[in-house]
């Protein structure tokens, strides 16, 4: 009887332990994939803080900036909703846009469309480098959730789906 008992306690501890790493397991993943959405969002901030400066800069004078100037604050938006697909939707929107813009000439001082277009092109290329790092995360995150050991457990504690983000498709992707 006692050596049933004591079999008993190691296997609940065994088992115990086994679920807290598997916990452990999943919550490291859930945090990869959150800490590259942060990422994203502090890169997407950035990045159209200085296209809205732009924006500002020109005033009404540019209609093409006045348009870039509306899908600006139709992300934040939609970023600050967690819209998703409104999010990269509007990415593709506000890529075209800004290309648009480079190719015409702008009534604005040259060196800040110069800085602008310099210091955009260089978010451009992180928030895309971002995008791949966070649909890495996801798809591992996803695939361990579905699994069947983990995805009860993920259930249980509440770990949540994420949505995936393609990146915008640019003509261009050096801008």
């Amino acid at each position: 009887m006692a050596g049933f008992v004591i079999l008993a306690i190691v296997g609940l501890v065994s088992l115990t332990l086994a679920v807290i790493r598997m916990y452990s397991h999943l919550a490291v993943q859930e945090r990869r994939v959150v800490g590259a959405w942060d990422q994203l969002e502090r890169l997407l901030v950035q990045r159209n803080g200085h296209l809205q400066r732009l924006c500002s800069e020109a005033g009404s004078r540019v209609c093409a900036l006045q348009n870039l100037h509306r899908l600006l604050e139709r992300q934040e938006m939609a970023r600050r909703q967690g819209d998703l697909s409104t999010v990269a939707d509007t990415e593709r929107e506000i890529r075209a846009t800004w290309d648009l813009i480079l190719e015409q000439p702008v009534d604005i001082k040259e060196e800040i469309m110069d800085e602008a277009e310099r210091r955009v092109g260089a978010l451009d290329q992180a928030i895309g480098d971002n995008l791949v790092r966070y649909n890495a995360a996801l798809e591992t995150y996803q695939h361990t959730r579905r699994s069947p050991f983990y995805g009860p457990l993920a259930w249980a504690v509440g770990m949540g789906p994420y949505a995936p983000l393609n990146p915008p498709s640019s003509d261009n992707p050096s801008r």
